[in-house]
């Protein structure tokens, strides 16, 4: 069997970030070819990253840049490159240019079209509306014109966290289930500790973004009494450096770049408390988080909206999405050994449900439905 795949990025950024994880592409080796349509010219060498595609073989078809103006006349390129591969079913991972032209090809070549989102883009509207007004045009055109055309055609949609239901339901999307990122709890319940590390290590795992909000944790980190991790790249980078200067915290925080999933769990095995000011209503739960709640890590994050808090009142301390609150309740885990084992113990229960075999064997049922009942 073939699936055709049309990824949020091309794959040389999941290989640039150290995401390159096994069968991501094909749960359960249920796919003989993993084809995958890479909107840039020249995409990483697939010796690099086959270990997506599990035991199928790997093609990655570099079709160049595209944008949604000229997406109408792209269409017809992909479409034969489509139509070749000959694929069982088609995925796409957003609402957005991807997965419009993944579902263009899912209708009209008549194949069962499963679609997965990750981003709550209502929200992402709200957020550009006050903070990049041109960027905000562009996402009420992909409102319009794009996301409802996609949503709809999809035959089956999974979202990753439930803040992002409402969105689905409001866009006429129709057979939604809740299938939740999957991680190895095996190789995070084995992480080693890193010699050379300061203790106690207050670590933040994320993209150096405004969203992530990571000066909101270096701020946090003022008059406490501990050193800071922060692994990730990003725009912000220059911006968050700069504010480390200026709170004269240089020796107590340290950015490092994005490292290879395989050597992840080992920070967090040597971390004392994990803190990230995330934007919930657009993440939900980023996977860090739950990498942090399966190596055992006490956890802090921004306090969740009503109703979508994915049962993770007893595994985590939600704050005020603040450097007072954060740094409080930091504080609070650092200085009581009681609280910090309770939340560390509920944490690796709670990340069971994350459980990368019980969520890859339903991804594998959804794949072999679809394309049963077409």
């Amino acid at each position: 069997m073939k699936v055709c795949i049309f990824p949020n990025d091309p794959i040389i950024a999941y290989y640039e970030k150290g995401e390159i994880k096994d069968r991501y592409f094909n749960p359960n080796n249920i796919f003989d070819e993993i084809h995958i349509i890479s909107f840039i010219d020249k995409d990483v060498e697939v010796e690099k990253v086959e270990k997506i595609a599990g035991n199928a073989k790997l093609i990655i078809h570099s079709v160049g840049k595209i944008n949604i103006k000229n997406r109408k006349k792209e269409i017809l390129k992909i479409l034969e490159i489509v139509k070749k591969i000959n694929p069982d079913v088609i995925r796409a991972y957003n609402s957005r240019l991807e997965g419009w032209f993944a579902a263009n090809c899912a209708e009209k070549l008549n194949i069962p079209f499963f679609l997965s989102i990750h981003t709550q883009m209502d929200h992402n509207r709200k957020i550009a509306k006050k903070t990049n007004f041109k960027k905000y045009i562009g996402l009420k055109y992909l409102e319009k014109f794009i996301e409802p055309y996609v949503i709809q055609q999809a035959n089956k949609i999974t979202i990753v966290y439930r803040i992002i239901e409402p969105y689905i339901i409001k866009k006429g999307g129709k057979n939604l289930e809740l299938l939740y990122n999957r991680i190895d709890l095996s190789q995070f319940s084995n992480g080693r500790k890193i010699e050379g590390l300061p203790t106690p290590l207050v670590l933040s795992v994320g993209n150096l973004i405004k969203e992530k909000n990571h000066e909101c944790v270096i701020r946090a980190m003022k008059n406490l009494d501990a050193h800071c991790l922060i692994i990730g790249r990003g725009t912000d980078y220059e911006k968050l450096q700069k504010i480390i200067i200026e709170e004269r915290l240089e020796n107590k925080i340290q950015i490092i770049d994005s490292i290879p999933y395989n050597e992840i769990q080992n920070y967090y095995k040597s971390a004392s408390v994990f803190a990230l000011a995330y934007d919930p209503e657009l993440e939900g739960l980023p996977m860090p988080v739950i990498e942090a709640m399966a190596s055992g890590l006490p956890i802090v994050i921004p306090f969740q909206k009503e109703g979508f808090s994915d049962g993770l009142e007893n595994s985590v301390i939600f704050s005020k999405r603040n450097s007072i609150e954060f740094h409080n309740n930091i504080k609070k885990i650092l200085n009581n050994q009681n609280i910090s084992h309770e939340l560390s113990i509920n944490g690796i229960n709670k990340s069971k449900d994350f459980d990368e075999e019980i969520i890859e064997k339903r991804e594998a049922e959804i794949y072999a439905e679809l394309i049963q009942n077409n």
